[in-house]
């Protein structure tokens, strides 16, 4: 009789350690937890730092009128009158040279 209680309470530890290591909420779903909480932080404060760059860039855009006029002469090539625009081509690549 007391046999067979051990046995039993032997089981039911085993059981009981097995469920609490690889269980649902065992102890390696966790450590998977806290990794992931831990990656999703750190997109997080990406994300947030990315968001102070874009408000501090529209704000510049609303502000800074030279900023403005920065950007129309970089990306759409706006001149004033009068300036002279001196454009330059990016030297060809000659793979067939062997340099």
């Amino acid at each position: 009789m007391r046999v067979m209680l051990w046995i039993s309470l032997g089981l039911f530890g085993a059981y009981l350690m097995f469920y609490l290591v690889f269980g649902r909420m065992g102890l390696l779903a966790q450590v998977r937890l806290q990794d992931e909480s831990a990656r999703t932080r750190s997109e997080i404060a990406q994300v947030q730092a990315d968001i102070q760059q874009l408000t501090a860039a529209a704000e510049a855009l609303r502000s800074d009128p030279h900023r403005v006029e920065q950007l129309a002469r970089e990306r759409l090539g706006l001149v004033r009158p009068g300036e002279t625009v001196f454009l330059f081509e990016a030297p060809a690549d000659n793979d067939a040279s062997g340099r």
